[in-house]
Order: C-alpha cells, then structure tokens, then sequence
C-alpha cells in the first residue's frame, strides 16, 4: 500500500504539501495540486479512514502562531489565548513564526497538518495574498495585530497610529520639542503604523524632525542599547524619545546609566507594550499599554465560535492602547494642577 512520503517523493514535494491537497485544508497552488493528484493515481494512494475518523473526534485542537517566544509581549499574548482554550474545553498549540515570512507560513502549515481547525495567526511577514488564501479555506482562522480589509469582521487589532500620537503629545505637553522615534529595523505594519503616529504628532504640534532622530534598530535590549549609543553621538539636543517597545527602551535606559547619564533628566522616554518589566525599570517606565491579553481573548472567542458556525454579529475588532504614566519623562514645564 502506498504512503504519503511516498506520493510527495514522486510528486517532487513536501509530505506536507501532500496532507494539504488529501484533506483540503490550505491553499495549494493548481500545478502542485495537479501533480500531487496524479502520483495519488499512479501509486493507487487511498487515505486511512481510522485515521480520518480520529482527526475528525480532534476538532477541539486551537492552534497560535505566535512571533518571537522570547519577547514577553507574545507571552502575554499566549496567555490571553489559553485562558479561553482552557475555559471552553480546547487544546491549545504552540508554534513560532519569528517575524520572517516562511517561518510564518511553515507554522501555519504545521498547525494545519496538526489538526487544527481554529487558529490566532499573529504574522508580520507573511504577504497579505498568502494569508488571504489560507483564510479562504479555513473560516476560523484569526489574524491578530493585523488588519486585512478583505478579514475586516475576522480581524483582531491595534490602532498603532493613536499610540504613538499620544505618545508625542505627552512629551510636548512636558515641554519636550526635540523628540526622537526609535524604531524597528524590520519592515512590519507596527513600525510603518507608529513612525506615522509620531510624525503626524510631530507636525501637529508643528515641531522639526532631523533625519537622525529617526533611529531603526532590531526590536531588542540591544538594539535599544544600539539606539541610545547612536542617539548620543549623533542627536546630543535630543531631550526625549517615543520606543518601538519596552524592551528597546530598557535596553537605552541600561546603556544610560553605563554613560552616567541621569534619568530622566538626561532623556525622557516613552515605551510601547507595557509589559511587567516596565514598572520595574528605574525610573519606572511610562508606556502605552497595549492590550494584548483581551485582544488574544477576543481573537480566541472568534475562532471558535466560527468553527462552531454560532452566529456573530458584525464588528469591528479595533483596540486602543493607552498612556501609563509612570517616572520615565521629566517636565521641562510647570504643569498647572
């Protein structure tokens, strides 16, 4: 009796490939699809129906696809997720797409192949088309922290843009006028979203921009550690900045102090997340919190009830984040109370 290695070997793909086109379950292109029906023919290839009817008893597998595992934003993340899996009798499944596309898309692939019918994708790099066919075939699966028009009512979100400005309009109501933006060295809706954010405050308050306050780096401590050694040398009249991420700015608060620079006197900073590290830092960090864990709840609550068919009343899915004030931006004003 054939297998299915057997069938990808002649069909010249993955036995995942083949698993996609035996049960339908992802987009596959029609050539690949054609040559994978045809070795199933030559090899007289027919499915195991034991093992049909075992995935078919399976239906309560939920699968996310998360980023980085090792940031503390996508553990929050995970937890929002488990919360519902747990309190609605699902197994949950785990697996990382690390911000590159075809990680993103092997993930996916696994959770499919997995048995997973429902799935949270957070992708970042996956073009907008590849994750439009994925959906076409599985009506449960969630993006979260991406908005696609097309999955407007499917889509789960944050309004980046108002994060940032807020932001902004913290610093200059401190008296800051020399705001500088560290970003994320990679090409992902957040950056472009936030950047935006910034410079619409920016010109809002009708306040000049140099090209070297604007400073990409990789979204970690060192790349916020990078960041602050860059904006030392080369933005000296710089008094306060808005990060990509907490991490980033722990990371600039860490190379600060190695400077023996006094904060926030020295630098004024603002995050993004509000993960548990940032009422910890010293100072204190002031953030916008994002509200990962009630997204990944909501985004959790959606794909299961689509698996389900329960009717859904049309909405939009889009969160805010929020100022948290803590220590982090000195006032170059008296404020009035």
């Amino acid at each position: 009796m054939a297998t299915i290695k057997q069938v990808a070997t002649l069909a010249g793909v993955s036995t995942a490939t083949v698993s996609r086109v035996i049960n339908d379950t992802a987009y596959v292109e029609p050539v690949t699809r054609e040559r994978v029906e045809n070795a199933m023919r030559t090899l007289n290839y027919r499915r195991d129906m034991t093992a049909v009817a075992l995935a078919k008893r399976s239906g309560n597998l939920l699968g996310l696809l998360t980023g980085n595992l090792a940031d503390p934003f996508f553990g929050r993340l995970a937890r929002g997720v488990e919360s519902v899996t747990r309190r609605q009798g699902f197994r949950l499944m785990v697996c990382s797409g690390s911000h590159q596309s075809e990680q993103e898309q092997h993930g996916l692939d696994f959770l499919i192949n997995q048995g997973c019918e429902a799935i949270v994708a957070h992708t970042t790099r996956l073009p907008d088309e590849t994750l439009l066919r994925y959906a076409a075939h599985m009506p449960a699966l969630i993006p979260i922290n991406r908005y696609l028009p097309e999955l407007a009512h499917r889509s789960v979100w944050l309004d980046n843009r108002s994060g940032a400005r807020a932001a902004v309009d913290h610093l200059v109501a401190h008296g800051h006028q020399h705001i500088a933006c560290i970003t994320c060295d990679l090409p992902i809706a957040d950056r472009q979203l936030r950047l935006e954010g910034y410079l619409q405050g920016m010109e809002y308050h009708r306040l000049p921009i140099k090209p070297s306050w604007i400073i990409s780096q990789p979204f970690t401590e060192l790349g916020g550690e990078h960041a602050a050694a860059q904006l030392l040398a080369q933005s000296p009249e710089v008094t306060a900045v808005l990060t990509f991420n907490d991490v980033m700015a722990a990371g600039m608060m860490a190379h600060l102090r190695q400077c023996a620079r006094e904060l926030p006197q020295a630098l004024s900073i603002v995050g993004f997340d509000d993960i548990l590290l940032a009422r910890y830092l010293y100072p204190p960090l002031t953030t916008l919190h994002y509200p990962i864990e009630t997204m990944a709840r909501r985004a959790t609550e959606l794909a299961i009830s689509r698996l389900q068919r329960l009717e859904q009343r049309p909405e939009l899915q889009e969160f805010t984040p929020t100022l948290v004030v803590r220590g982090s931006v000195h006032s170059l004003v008296k404020l009035e109370h």
